[in-house]
């Protein structure tokens, strides 16, 4: 694996799995994205099971939108939230559902008949979630390309959530990339999320 900080880019020296092909299958149908939360770190070899990515897009109009959900529709996929018409009642199609789903909540698209892996679909609502997108890194695998949140906000996020599979996420991406990690920019995170405790404690476990 080469990480080169500088260039925010992150080479991986090996092949696909299963739900790296569903990853890289359905972010090559969007022109902007990061990829945030459980996934990053099994990316980097975590072994631990999962069912859902979680995806961020910036936030779009309802014809945007409707453009990416056809899109992605075509190319195999469905959205797990939507009935199968839509809102007939109110005259809403499958897309327009989505849409008034995604205002406040994920939106899950699989590959047709399969309901997992799936992809938890959302549309960047706060300062958070907007960092990772502007900071993302391009991670390079099997000549594949994607793209994830910085592994600053990755760590300091995953202390904020706090379960034991949170805090084993965030050991690991610490642990792997410790030497490349932009130290301050770490402890500014983790402050602003106020986990300097568990962040001191991972520290600590690794001495």
């Amino acid at each position: 694996m080469e990480y080169n900080a500088n260039e925010k880019k992150i080479v991986l020296d090996r092949e696909l799995n299963s739900l790296d092909k569903f990853v890289v299958d359905f972010c090559s149908l969007l022109e902007e994205y990061v990829i945030v939360s459980g996934y990053v770190s099994i990316l980097f070899g975590r072994s631990r099971g999962t069912e859902d990515v979680d995806l961020l897009i910036p936030r779009k109009k309802e014809e945007e939108f409707f453009k990416i959900f056809e899109k992605i529709e075509k190319d195999g996929f469905e959205c797990l939230n939507t009935s199968k018409k839509g809102f007939e009642c109110l005259n809403t199609s499958k897309k327009g559902e989505a849409f008034e789903m995604l205002k406040e909540h994920a939106i899950r698209f699989s590959r047709k008949s399969k309901p997992a892996p799936n992809m938890k679909f959302k549309m960047v609502k706060n300062d958070i979630e907007n960092y990772s997108l502007k900071n993302k890194i391009l991670v390079e695998i099997d000549n594949k390309k994607i793209y994830i949140s910085p592994l600053e906000m990755q760590i300091a996020y995953k202390l904020d959530l706090g379960s034991y599979k949170d805090l084993e996420d965030a050991k690991h991406i610490y642990t792997l990339f410790e030497e490349k990690l932009d130290k301050k920019e770490l402890d500014r995170l983790v402050e602003k999320f106020g986990k300097e405790e568990e962040f001191e404690e991972i520290k600590w476990n690794l001495k």
